[in-house]
């Protein structure tokens, strides 16, 4: 295990910064996972310390490292089985272990209800996909509209007129078909603007938005030293609400004729797979961070700054390659770091290890989960 701050503090590449990992073990919460050469996977986990920087360990020693809970270790055993070490492989993982109940009753509850939210959506997503091919080419949709979804009688009025699609654009019927499939499991976390339908992303995408002019109001007005700590939280969200709304319009412009993405596949389809993918590494985490600070919004100034001292310490910047730093912003994060050293696994008020710790992120999870399926009536 080694601490190495001045090359891990700002990753040149979103692989290189690693995939979060969803751990209730306080002192592993949001620690990121990536391939390496020697080890297979290494775990980047905050400096224990509190000082800028992680400490890489092989996965295979993570349990002698730390303590983990039953849930971080069954989370940790299925990340290495599916090598789980983007985004959306990360979220399978964690759905999976999540269900079995070994975070809670609450969580497993929540995932089951999350996975079959996100069915329906993909459904959704694969419907409003035909209907835009079919309006793009001039076919009139309304008779498939008053059938109801998914009978014979559906599914062969969709059969007939893919196959009038496809006549059209030259294309098979049985690849028109998988296509749209293959474009609408892109898709569905994020929504399809054309059709004003809010993915996951896309919403994750308001709420950090949300989340940066609140954080920024708070460091504002607290008088504390955690009140610089705040407001460069609220500049990185800023700096990757930016980006992701750049991404999200460049994905909605290579997907905005349907017609064109399904008859140039070869060509169009990679411009959405980037920018889909480039969406979920740039947000990866944030809905972790946005649970956090939600779970002390309404709490005293202590906890809120304790909030602070627990995002920063996972807060997910943008790597070198993928925007342009400030490298005044940079050398004032290391200040930050240096000034006031945050202790892992310790409530930075006490200085004592807190048993509950385990219990807050467990709830954080689930908060994560209900609100990703549209379920928590409380935005972050």
């Amino acid at each position: 295990m080694r601490g190495n701050p001045k090359s891990l503090f700002l990753p040149s590449t979103f692989e290189e910064r690693g995939t979060a990992a969803p751990f209730t073990t306080p002192s592993l919460v949001l620690s990121r996972v990536r391939p390496d050469e020697r080890h297979g996977l290494v775990l980047l986990m905050p400096n224990l310390g509190g000082a800028d920087g992680a400490y890489v360990v092989p996965w295979a020693a993570v349990g002698d490292v730390i303590t983990m809970s039953v849930h971080d270790r069954a989370l940790h055993e299925e990340v290495l089985s599916t090598r789980a070490v983007t985004p959306a492989s990360m979220r399978v993982a964690s759905l999976k272990i999540a269900r079995t109940g070994l975070a809670g009753p609450k969580a497993a509850h929540s995932a089951e209800l999350l996975l079959e939210v996100e069915e329906g959506h993909y459904v959704e997503t694969h419907f409003l996909l035909i209907l835009s091919l079919l309006g793009s080419l001039g076919m009139s949709s309304r008779q498939l509209l008053t059938l109801k979804p998914d009978t014979d009688d559906w599914k062969a009025l969709v059969r007939s007129m893919l196959h009038q699609a496809g006549e059209s654009l030259r294309v098979d019927t049985n690849l028109v078909y998988e296509r749209i499939g293959d474009l609408g499991r892109i898709l569905s976390p994020i929504g399809l603007a054309v059709s004003r339908q809010g993915g996951r992303l896309r919403r994750l995408l308001s709420e950090l938005s949300r989340f940066r002019d609140t954080l920024a109001e708070w460091s504002a007005n607290d008088q504390s030293e955690m009140s610089p700590y705040a407001a460069f939280a609220a500049e990185v969200a800023e700096l990757t609400a930016g980006v992701a709304a750049t991404t999200f319009v460049s994905l909605d412009r290579a997907v905005g004729d349907i017609s064109v993405v399904i008859s140039q596949w070869e060509k169009q389809m990679p411009l959405a797979e980037r920018a889909a993918a480039r969406l979920s590494w740039l947000l990866d985490g944030w809905d972790y961070i946005l649970a956090m600070w939600s779970a002390v919004e309404d709490a005293g100034r202590p906890e809120q700054r304790e909030g602070v001292s627990q995002i920063m310490r996972v807060l997910p910047l943008i790597p070198r390659g993928e925007t342009e730093w400030d490298e005044n912003e940079v050398e004032r994060r290391h200040e930050l770091f240096q000034r006031k050293r945050i202790r892992a696994m310790m409530d930075w008020r006490t200085g004592q290890y807190d048993v509950e710790m385990v219990n807050r992120y467990e709830t954080v999870k689930v908060q994560v989960t209900d609100v990703a399926a549209g379920l928590a009536r409380k935005t972050l």
